[in-house]
């Protein structure tokens, strides 16, 4: 069969073109410099054809896709190395935290609190104090934009955009911003299928449910939630059709 590779067309058989295949993908590196380089691999590979070696000999002889695409990262200096676009999951959690803590440290009874107190007492009975909010009720907002940008931050993509493991802490921190969302849903159904709801409510509660999702971070949560998964089951695709056999 042909493999066309940049300008250069090569006579390959099915095993020697997954090799390749296998090859670029584990490349880190832009298209024009993959290009470059499986070009010159498969210059490579034809001239041990042409000096008598078959395809398993020169195969055996370059080592396996991950071996080979290892020596050009190193090479290219892009062995291990992370994308540096995770830092911005770091830079909006300072951002999260410095909106939440700044208030607080300004003022630590503010107007809004002290209306949140309320005193009852008389002269022949003891004194009750009610607090219905803490201050402490703003970080627990914040938690799902931590969650999320620590599960973003944490993802195995950023240092090699074909893994297939390694993503088990980025799932389970999205997925724990997601649980105060889900158990509200949950309630919303039960709600909703054993009262008489009035329709105007219900539309009220999906409206302030669909707010908080975007203010509260649960969307974060959910695109890294998603973006992993996705990515782990392209990693596991790609591991599958390099173990595949003829």
């Amino acid at each position: 069969m042909k493999w066309k590779i940049g300008n250069k067309t090569v006579d390959i058989l099915p095993p020697v073109k997954r090799y390749m295949n296998a090859i670029e993908r584990r490349l880190r590196a832009d298209r024009r410099t993959r290009v470059r380089i499986m070009t010159e691999l498969a210059g490579d590979f034809e001239s041990r054809r042409e000096a008598g070696q078959s395809d398993e000999q020169i195969m055996a002889e370059l080592g396996t896709p991950d071996e080979v695409a290892a020596q050009f990262n190193i090479a290219m200096g892009a062995s291990g190395r992370p994308s540096r676009w995770r830092w911005a999951f770091v830079a909006l959690a300072v951002v999260v935290l410095a909106v939440v803590s700044l208030p607080m440290l300004a003022s630590q009874f503010t107007a809004g609190q002290a209306a949140s107190v309320g005193v009852i007492g008389g002269a022949d009975g003891p004194t009750a104090i009610y607090v219905t909010a803490s201050p402490e009720q703003s970080l627990i907002g914040a938690l799902p934009w931590l969650l999320g940008c620590a599960a973003g931050f944490l993802l195995p993509t950023w240092r090699d955009r074909h893994a297939c493991k390694g993503y088990g802490p980025s799932l389970l921190l999205s997925g724990l911003g997601l649980l105060p969302l889900c158990l509200v849903m949950m309630e919303l159904v039960v709600v909703a299928y054993t009262t008489e709801l009035p329709a105007a409510q219900l539309g009220a509660a999906c409206w302030a449910l669909l707010s908080g999702f975007f203010s509260n971070g649960e969307w974060l949560c959910a695109a890294v939630f998603g973006w992993g998964c996705l990515a782990r089951n392209r990693g596991k695709k790609a591991a599958e059709q390099d173990c595949k056999k003829n």
